[in-house]
């Protein structure tokens, strides 16, 4: 369910479950507060696991802190070394790894995160992995690297979607369609959630058919209003069919909700580099 982008049903099953074994009970709060994190209750899980003892919980903190202030990474990273270190005699060490090397991908520190998954063996490491590799842009080395998540198991659910990752990566025709087929077996299988939604309309707008794409984004608008994916994507869709207006008031939305977004951020940085530019012109006429 967490995979899939089912947030609210994962803190539901998290909070109902009462479990004897305390690696497993641990591993089940964690998930619920990464179900917190993905719905953007950054506070919530700062208040709550500042009081918890543990390196899982201290990665998660940090991972939680960064996600709240992206301007604070410098310091943020500079704490993951000891946290790493603690992890590894924890009683989740893959879990530790998995949330420090989150850390240092949100950072932009390719190197570290490839180091920390690295030295890990969970599939969820190996997706992180895969998905590093990706912004890289080293389709080859991710393309090993879900080799090595085949011969685990090819079948888990952040396999497939890594697999759906890797294929719009390729971004051929047959690829593009091979991810489509993915999102859409895994939203038959579980539920169509706004995550599975906005890999179809990726698809469909790499496909060339920008029409189906925006029925599928508006899906998954209606099930997560303010998700941030589901704006900037209905925002390139309108582009592209010429609806200006509302491309404007879809990134606005975001711009207003998440001005920290990935995708924001690189148009301010474009935004920037148009308006250096255009003022070395001017001053050259």
């Amino acid at each position: 369910a967490f995979y899939t982008g089912s947030y609210r049903q994962c803190v539901k099953e998290a909070q109902r479950l009462q479990l004897g074994d305390q690696a497993l009970s641990l591993e089940c709060d964690v998930l619920m507060y990464r179900a917190y994190l993905a719905e953007g209750k950054h506070n919530l899980v700062i208040g709550e696991v500042s009081s918890r003892s543990g390196p899982e919980f201290k990665a998660l903190a940090l991972l939680a802190r960064l996600l709240q202030s992206p301007d604070s990474k410098d310091s943020i990273t500079s704490e993951v070394g000891n946290v790493l270190n603690e992890g590894a005699a924890s009683l989740c060490p893959e879990v530790v790894a998995l949330f420090c090397a989150n850390v240092y991908l949100l950072a932009g520190d390719y190197e570290s995160t490839l180091r920390v998954t690295n030295s890990a063996s969970s599939l969820e490491c190996s997706a992180l992995a895969l998905q590093t590799l990706l912004r890289m842009n080293r389709i080859d080395m991710a393309t090993k690297e879900f080799k090595k998540m085949q011969e685990v198991d090819e079948d888990a659910t952040v396999s497939q979607l890594a697999f759906a990752a890797l294929n719009l990566a390729i971004a051929d025709e047959k690829s593009v369609q091979t991810a489509y087929y993915v999102y859409q077996e895994l939203s038959e299988k579980f539920s169509p959630t706004p995550v599975l939604l906005n890999g179809e309309a990726v698809c469909l707008i790499l496909q060339d058919k920008p029409e189906q794409a925006e029925d599928v984004l508006q899906k998954a608008l209606d099930k997560a209003s303010g998700d941030p994916e589901t704006l900037v994507n209905l925002s390139i869709v309108s582009q592209y069919l010429g609806a200006q207006e509302s491309s404007k008031r879809y990134l606005s939305q975001v711009k207003h909700s998440h001005p920290e977004h990935a995708y924001i951020a690189r148009l301010a940085e474009k935004e920037a580099q148009f308006d250096e530019l255009a003022a070395a012109l001017l001053a050259n006429r």
